[in-house]
């Protein structure tokens, strides 16, 4: 009888080497492995992404509902500093007919001082992005030919790392956005790129809305400073001329009254008296409604229309003289009504300030285009000096004339010298 111990019923596994199929499951968790760690990064890379993109939504979204101008500038700038994680900032807008790039707002850096100032619109990282419209990095700026070092000096701002991207609106380079010094001592990459060129893009639209919503506000005001001129200047008009005849007029009235009560016979005679005034009072009663509605220019036409005004003008004793070369023919009625203000704005300029008899009016129908000269020879008057502090003046005449010019496609031109009379010529294309 075979007696067995416990220690000899424990049952031991072999061990057998590895065999191929065990490799191959091995290699295939191990890639599976890789995998999940490169999706894990890319997960974790989009979400930041998507972070990011949620975050330039949002400060483009405030952005672009700001139309103040200043405030938007420098809402803007800082939203770019954010973005990128930079230590400073500048937001540079192109003056194109100076070819200049001014700074309109600078953000940390101590840069604050170089606000307003001004330089070639070719020159530094921000004139390289103008030119070729492309973003820009520079990480060693002070090994970069096209670095300014002139601005950094000026700011007192050593510059090691920056970025530079235009701000373009309807095809025009507007302006450029620079960061400055990548937080942590970093450098700037593509994502930084990506991410302030759509901003940038966001910016320019912005300013250039809250531009065209200054320029309608400037332009309402100016139509309010025109309509307050023109109610001063008929307020003027009706004082000066037929409010004074009606007064005389009444008194007038009332002596006859009194001597034709009384039974003198000087009664009638002064009664008649009143007709010549009442006619004078009639004529500029009538005078004033053609100047704000010349009916004729709608009926008849831009020459009936100044016709009519030369010969009023001449019973006022300012002797008006026209000469009409060419095919007369109608022109808009937009065009038609602007070239007669402008008519009537010279010749009532020549008439309160040259000292002049009278003027000669020019209209020649050419070739495709229709030339009006008004000229005195009165005592003339320094233009450029007069042009110098227009604003200051309080009459808004030239710019008015010059305006009205624009708005029919014309060409306007204003000739002066003291002494030497005044000529204004303007040239509009024919329909």
């Amino acid at each position: 009888m075979r007696v067995y111990s416990e220690q000899s019923l424990v049952l031991r596994p072999s061990v057998k080497p590895p065999g191929p199929a065990t490799e191959g499951l091995l290699q295939q968790r191990e890639a599976v492995d890789n995998e999940t760690e490169r999706l894990m990064g890319e997960l974790a890379h989009a979400k930041a992404r998507i972070e990011a993109l949620e975050k330039l939504r949002v400060v483009a979204e405030r952005v672009s509902s700001e139309l103040d101008l200043e405030t938007l500038l420098a809402d803007a700038l800082a939203s770019a500093v954010s973005i990128v994680g930079a230590a400073a900032g500048s937001l540079l807008l192109l003056d194109e007919p100076r070819g200049e790039l001014e700074f309109a707002v600078v953000s940390g850096g101590g840069g604050e001082g170089l606000v307003g100032k001004r330089m070639p619109a070719q020159a530094g990282v921000a004139g390289w992005v103008v030119q070729h419209r492309e973003p820009l990095v520079v990480n060693d700026p002070a090994n970069d030919a096209r670095f300014y070092p002139e601005v950094s000096a000026e700011a007192d701002f050593p510059t090691v790392s920056l970025i530079c991207v235009p701000m373009i609106a309807k095809g025009q380079v507007i302006g450029v956005l620079e960061a400055l010094n990548k937080g942590n001592g970093g450098r700037f990459g593509e994502e930084d790129v990506a991410q302030l060129l759509a901003f940038a893009s966001q910016a320019a639209v912005a300013i250039e809305n809250a531009r065209l919503y200054r320029a309608l506000a400037d332009e309402r005001d100016r139509i309010l400073a025109v309509e307050q001129e023109i109610r001063n200047q008929l307020a003027r008009d009706l004082h000066d001329g037929p409010a004074q005849l009606l007064a005389s007029l009444i008194m007038r009235l009332r002596l006859g009254l009194r001597l034709l009560d009384q039974g003198h016979a000087s009664a009638r005679e002064e009664l008649g008296t009143l007709e010549p005034l009442l006619e004078r009072a009639l004529r500029e009663v009538r005078t004033m409604l053609f100047d704000l509605r010349p009916v004729i220019l709608e009926a008849r036409g831009l020459v009936a229309a100044v016709e009519e005004y030369a010969r009023r003008q001449r019973e006022e004793k300012f002797d008006v003289r026209l000469s009409v070369r060419g095919e007369s023919r109608r022109l808009r009625p937009a065009t038609e009504r602007a070239i007669f203000a402008i008519v009537q704005e010279a010749i009532g300029n020549s008439r309160k300030h040259s000292h002049a008899e009278g003027a000669v009016v020019k209209i020649h129908f050419g070739e495709g285009r229709l030339d009006i000269e008004v000229q005195d020879a009165g005592d003339g008057f320094d233009l450029e000096g007069v042009q110098a502090d227009y604003a200051s003046r309080g009459s808004l005449g030239l710019l008015n004339m010059r305006e009205r010019a624009q708005a029919c496609g014309g060409d306007f031109i204003l000739r002066s010298k003291p002494g030497e009379g005044t000529t204004v010529f303007l040239s509009v294309p024919l329909e």
